[in-house]
């Protein structure tokens, strides 16, 4: 689980426990690790605490266990259903009586590890740690007690299957940690272990050949992929700590605190004062990630007399915590840089950069209409609600005004750069020709799990053996196209695009390029400028079946 975590630091409970804390990469979620030791009684002496100390949202119990079942194999995962503590009982001459006590999810977890079994599983598990055969995901019962089982012919063993038969897997810590959560009712709790052994005298064996480090590799990113869809349940506090086996976890504040975009009018920034316009998708927005908060909206600068319809995408990331020492990862920097980029490749032209404290706010020019007194609207609005494929007019606009910010792209390119960020909300509608927003992520250097949603190109997920760069563009410029061609956004599971599920006013060309824009190998996809030669030449083909713009 620690190699997943960026940004980390270390926390010192009141009690001496030491925890550390950082998050995942394109996640919204702060993570805290502790590491418990075996047995029940210790591991539930240390959730406690730390859920207290952090205020946790969600504790996720990550590790290993024994298999009891003959169908799981090393290196499954097996996620508790069910925890039985199955030293619960009484010992009279008449034998041992089991007094069974249970503990399962709530139905949100249990309906998440469902979902996370069926679609992508494995999204965070490198595929260079990927052994040949997949392992598979038991969402089972699982049997707790204090005693290693290292013997199927054991008492234990045997005491287990008899009370406990559709119990798939057994460890030593599970019990105490959901007791723990159990007491903090708006916790939810969930254990997810690796199999290293068959809890058998092979135990020796499996470990030695790196059974224990395979099987909590398959346990954390089966963990996190559940985590990937989890929602915050309540306003999480301030987040501090992380640590190895129990996954402490402080969700994102949304809109929370004075500042938050969403619920005002206005804004100010170094004496400029901005009006905020609402709009589709992310164009007012504000999300957490670990400590950095990131605002963006569409704004009409106020002050601005000389021209009353000045219009600026506005962006600003805040820092939470102090600032880092020089050397160290500055958040705030990225703003920074791409107002370089801007000036150096001819993107929006820049209005205002302004740094105070522990937040900077970038200012980008946003095309306005004179005549109706607002801001231009972007691409989502060419594209017609799903299931609904874009009629010809709109498909010619769109496939041109693609090819005209191809050609800013391709400029990027020339650098090795991309903007890897691309949605329909990403392009402006304006004239002579359709412009980007912004420079998306061409500041920052790539890392999995960016730019989730429907538009995140292939090397961009978890897991991945892909860089993103230029080629992550021409594959979402050609899932937008998608889009318009087919009237929803792409998904794995549809058909491939053809000429067959496409519109019969569709040149067969466009159809092609956008196919080769979606290929799931970067290097098989058309180069950028490529890409744009053959999307204008099918706007050529188009403009025979729109009516002429000129």
């Amino acid at each position: 689980m620690r190699r997943h975590l960026e940004d980390v630091r270390e926390d010192v409970l009141p009690q001496g426990t030491r925890v550390e804390v950082g998050r995942v990469p394109g996640l919204d979620w702060e993570v805290a690790l502790a590491e418990t030791g075996p047995t029940n009684t210790r591991a539930a002496l240390v959730t406690q605490p730390t859920i207290e100390y952090f205020e946790a949202d969600a504790v996720f119990f990550v590790g290993v266990a024994g298999a009891l079942k003959d169908d799981v194999h090393l290196g499954d995962v097996v996620v508790a259903r069910k925890v039985y503590g199955h030293h619960g009982g009484r010992e009279s001459v008449e034998g041992f009586q089991a007094r069974p006590e249970a503990w399962e999810p709530a139905y949100e977890i249990d309906q998440l590890v469902r979902s996370a079994r069926r679609n992508e599983p494995w999204a965070f598990l490198s595929p260079h740690t990927q052994s040949a055969a997949t392992p598979r995901v038991h969402f089972e019962p699982i049997a707790s007690g204090d005693v290693l089982i290292g013997s199927r012919d054991s008492e234990t063993f045997h005491r287990i299957r008899s009370h406990y038969n559709d119990a798939v897997a057994v460890d030593m810590e599970s019990q105490g940690v959901v007791q723990a959560a159990r007491m903090h009712r708006a916790v939810r709790a969930l254990s997810v272990r690796g199999i290293s052994d068959l809890a058998d005298p092979g135990k020796a064996a499996s470990d030695a050949a790196g059974s224990q480090e395979t099987a909590s590799r398959h346990a954390a990113a089966f963990a996190l992929r559940v985590l990937r869809d989890l929602r915050p349940a309540r306003r999480p506090a301030r987040a501090r700590s992380q640590g190895p086996a129990v996954i402490m976890v402080a969700g994102p504040d949304r809109g929370s605190r004075p500042e938050a975009w969403d619920g005002r009018p206005t804004v100010e920034v170094e004496g400029q004062q901005y009006l905020l316009y609402e709009g589709p998708g992310d164009l007012l927005d504000e999300a957490r990630d670990g400590d950095v908060v990131r605002r963006q909206a569409v704004a009409r600068a106020l002050s601005d007399r000389d021209s009353p319809n000045s219009y600026a995408w506005l962006r600003q990331v805040e820092w939470t915590r102090p600032l880092p020492g020089p050397g160290r990862f500055d958040p705030l920097a990225a703003l920074e840089q791409e107002a370089g980029l801007c000036r150096a490749f001819r993107g929006p032209a820049v209005v205002q950069l302004a740094r105070r404290g522990n937040t900077a706010t970038l200012a980008l020019a946003w095309p306005g209409d004179p005549k109706l007194g607002r801001p231009l609207k972007t691409l989502h609005e060419l594209l017609p609600p799903p299931p609904s494929p874009t009629d010809p007019l709109r498909l010619w606009s769109m496939v041109r005004g693609i090819a005209e910010v191809a050609e800013v792209l391709e400029r990027l390119a020339g650098e090795n750069l991309s903007h890897r960020a691309l949605r329909p909300t990403a392009i402006v509608i304006s004239r002579p020709k359709m412009v980007l927003r912004d420079f998306g992520l061409a500041a920052t250097a790539p890392r999995p799990g960016e730019n989730p949603g429907p538009y995140q190109a292939p090397e961009q997920r978890y897991g991945s053996a892909f860089r993103p760069g230029p080629a992550t563009d021409v594959y979402q410029l050609g899932a937008l196209l998608y889009q318009a061609l087919v009237g929803r956004t792409l998904d794995p599971g549809y058909p491939a695009l053809s000429p067959a599920n496409a519109p019969s006013f569709a040149p067969d060309s466009l159809v092609q390029v956008v196919g080769s824009a979606l290929r799931q190998d970067p290097g098989a996809r058309p180069g950028v400028r490529a890409f744009r030669l053959a999307v204008l030449a099918a706007a050529r083909e188009l403009s025979s079946v729109a009516p002429s713009q000129r």
